[in-house]
């Protein structure tokens, strides 16, 4: 993965309302999300929804399809999954295990 895909999705996780976004998406499943359910939960306005959506969008993390008169948003497993292999990668790398500590 290169560090321009990884920097650009790592930013677009940055602010807490997206992942509040992303993470009723992901939660939504495989039949995706229209905005106006996503707006019945956050308190926010139109303009600042369709802004945060456009930042996943442009990151990867989401994608759009027209449903009938909707657009309904669904998560992009793959860009996941790839975040998620590139930080155990390499975090094995640094030998994260939990080192013993001893009690003075």
């Amino acid at each position: 993965m290169k560090i321009e895909k990884l920097v650009k999705a790592f930013a677009a996780l940055s602010q807490k309302t997206r992942v509040q976004i992303l993470s009723m998406i992901i939660n939504f499943g495989d039949d995706g999300i229209c905005p106006c359910n996503l707006l019945e939960n956050l308190k926010l306005t139109n303009a600042n929804l369709s802004f945060h959506l456009k930042e996943l969008e442009n990151a990867g993390f989401i994608n759009k399809k027209k449903k009938g008169r909707f657009i309904h948003y669904f998560v992009n497993c793959d860009l996941i999954e790839q975040l998620g292999n590139f930080l155990i990668k390499d975090c094995g790398k640094l030998n994260c295990k939990k080192k013993e500590t001893k009690n003075a």
